[in-house]
């Protein structure tokens, strides 16, 4: 099974995660998008959208790491793995979580700080920052009544959160007024697998290319899906 990535995506990352929760070996493909491997026709077969991460199950494609990710459990996990619940309410709360990733918190993060990236800006426009403190305030009510982000188990939702998260925190976002996220986010990143050697060695890896451009932080939001 292959899956091709980008060594410093954070959705690419975030399928390693699951996969290395699952405990799952994957033949790892690193491509590198600006010199255009993506766009091959032998990829472009695969994944016309020419994006990663992409998935090879043996001749099964799938692109979208979101849903690489519930993939991956639904195939691959227990039966009943609390990653992605099979009970209907459970598992429509990891849903949500994930779309609210995909659709409010990583677009913020990119918007935030790519261009600082990039060289284009030194500071996060206001209201690119303004929107992502409301999505904090919108993660914080998450965890009101919930141990995680999606229920009273760890789960993918938890582990694409997590990720999203951990770019905003390297970037020296300030975690402080968000009490439920602070404590959430010191526990998620001691009990995810892979961790410190996935995650935080990718973020590593983006300060030794780009760190002139990014002051105290370690972090950034790859174009992937």
């Amino acid at each position: 099974m292959d899956l091709y990535i980008s060594p410093t995506s954070p959705p690419c990352n975030a399928v390693l995660l699951v996969a290395r929760a699952l405990k799952l070996k994957l033949n790892v493909k690193v491509v590198n998008t600006r010199a255009g491997d993506t766009k091959t026709p032998e990829f472009l077969k695969m994944n016309p959208q020419h994006t990663v991460p992409t998935l090879d199950d043996y001749g099964f494609y799938l692109w979208e790491s979101r849903a690489i990710m519930i993939y991956l459990v639904n195939k691959y996990g227990r039966r009943d793995d609390p990653l992605y619940p099979r009970d209907a309410k459970l598992r429509a709360m990891v849903e949500s979580r994930l779309y609210f990733d995909a659709a409010t918190l990583y677009p913020a993060l990119t918007k935030c700080y790519y261009p600082i990236l990039m060289g284009n800006q030194t500071e996060p426009n206001p209201e690119d920052l303004q929107k992502a403190k409301d999505a904090f305030d919108i993660i914080n009510g998450f965890l009101e009544n919930t141990e995680y982000v999606g229920g009273n188990t760890f789960s993918i939702a938890d582990i694409s959160l997590l990720v999203t998260v951990t770019g905003f925190h390297l970037f020296q976002f300030d975690l402080t007024p968000y009490e439920r996220v602070s404590k959430w986010f010191n526990k998620a990143k001691e009990i995810c697998p892979g961790y410190d050697d996935i995650l935080l060695r990718s973020f590593d890896m983006v300060k030794e290319l780009y760190g002139k451009n990014i002051k105290g932080g370690s972090a950034v939001p790859t174009p992937a899906t």
